[in-house]
């Protein structure tokens, strides 16, 4: 059996990251594991996929979400466009 995966796109390439609690702190460096256990651990458990999720990210990633967050918040936030997308069909 395969061992379970996440899918994600960072800078417009599809990647794959670890997709167990174990695998994802075995991906970290190791001066981040101790703080990963502590946030899993102190989650509750209805956020406990999103914060695993979040700590499996490559750092690129991470700071792309953190971009985007941003221009949310100070209205400046442009959507992606898909290649085969006429530009002019968004409202």
């Amino acid at each position: 059996m395969s061992k379970p995966t996440l899918k994600t796109v960072v800078g417009g390439v599809l990647v794959e990251l670890p997709g167990t609690i174990a695998d994802i702190r075995a991906a970290l460096p190791e001066h981040q594991r101790a703080a990963f256990t502590e946030a899993i651990e102190s989650a509750p458990v209805n956020e406990v996929g999103r914060i695993a999720a979040r700590w499996a990210l490559p750092p690129e990633a991470v700071a792309e979400d953190d971009e985007a967050s941003r221009s949310l918040e100070a209205g400046t936030y442009t959507p992606a466009a898909y290649a085969d997308e006429d530009p002019g069909a968004r409202p």
